[in-house]
């Protein structure tokens, strides 16, 4: 057992559910990864703050992820401890008429039906867009070129310390994929949106449309973190979306071990079966710079990369200083 197990072991009641040596494969939504030292699953938000106050009284970086459908893990071993946030914060509460207050927790198709169900619409959007709501809000996320960031009011999140934030949208930094929790410290708690009234049944109807069409145009038998690629809106303009560019680059299809670019989108990039971290990593640099040898544009990688010591990183940062 290794100093950090032995640590973190002992407080396991008070933090929740403890798991050593664990194949990342087990947690990525790419089913790609080396291993953890060491996996925390608070179940509730008082385990969580006990979970961060241990990391910071021992002044220990730590991992927080939630389905981890944006993370791209290293295949090495992570030495930090990495908290899963999957069970803490799991509320959704209809505070006022067509306010709700979701929890960071929340898996984001439940959260969609859970809307539609109570006749709320606004974020039909995001009915087949695989996370938590906290990784949306990170992300700034959704689909049909919409974002989540449209319908928040506020979003209150928990910094190293203990303390607990509330910030109005504005003050989020919100823009196309992008928010000022990419940039601090801060763990996302809840947020309220402020949603329209509308009609359950058509809220169904569309919701269901939208998935049908993701279905019909997006691989989902096998592991990926959807999109690769995030779309310019100027590349878009000018030459058309990332998958369209990288299938006229001739790339539809091309594989490295065990990754590919989707035969179905060529902005998917899939587990074909035991594709490690760094094969994913060279078809987003082979597809970024065949891109841009055709319009001129480098596109930016969805998904943020985890190196052994819990640092996130942009996919594409990686992948171009390992094979640029």
């Amino acid at each position: 057992m290794t100093p950090l197990q032995k640590l973190f072991l002992k407080s396991a009641s008070r933090i929740g559910d403890s798991f050593c040596n664990v194949s990342l494969s087990e947690y990525s939504y790419w089913k790609a990864g080396g291993k953890a030292e060491l996996v925390i699953v608070p179940k509730d938000f008082e385990q969580l703050k006990c979970a961060l106050m241990k990391c910071n009284e021992e002044n220990l970086p730590y991992l927080l992820v939630g389905c981890t459908s944006n993370l791209l893990f290293t295949d090495d071993i992570i030495k930090v401890p990495i908290i899963v946030m999957t069970k803490a914060l799991n509320v959704i509460d209809y505070v006022e008429p067509n306010v709700v207050l979701v929890g960071s927790s929340v898996w984001v198709p439940k959260l969609a039906r859970n809307l539609a169900e109570k006749g709320l619409k606004g974020v039909e959007h995001i009915c087949g867009i695989p996370g938590t709501f906290g990784g949306l809000i990170y992300m700034n996320g959704g689909s049909l070129r919409r974002s989540i960031s449209e319908t928040l009011l506020s979003v209150k999140s928990l910094t190293p310390k203990g303390d607990t934030i509330e910030r109005d949208v504005k003050d989020c930094n919100f823009s196309y994929r992008q928010s000022l929790f990419q940039k601090n410290s801060e763990i996302i708690v809840s947020a309220k949106m402020k949603l329209q009234s509308g009609v359950s049944k058509k809220i169904k109807r569309d919701m269901l449309a939208i998935l049908r069409a993701r279905s019909a145009k997006f691989p989902r038998k096998l592991p990926s973190c959807g999109s690769a690629f995030i779309s310019n809106p100027k590349m878009y303009e000018e030459f058309g979306p990332p998958g369209m560019m990288i299938e006229k680059a001739g790339l539809k299809g091309f594989r490295r071990g065990g990754a590919q670019i989707s035969e179905v989108h060529a902005n998917f990039i899939v587990n074909n079966g035991q594709a490690s971290s760094d094969d994913i990593l060279y078809l987003i640099h082979l597809s970024r710079k065949a891109v841009f040898q055709r319009t001129g544009y480098l596109m930016d990688a969805e998904a943020h990369y985890v190196d052994s010591f819990g640092d996130l990183t942009p996919a594409h940062i990686i992948a171009e200083l390992k094979y640029g």
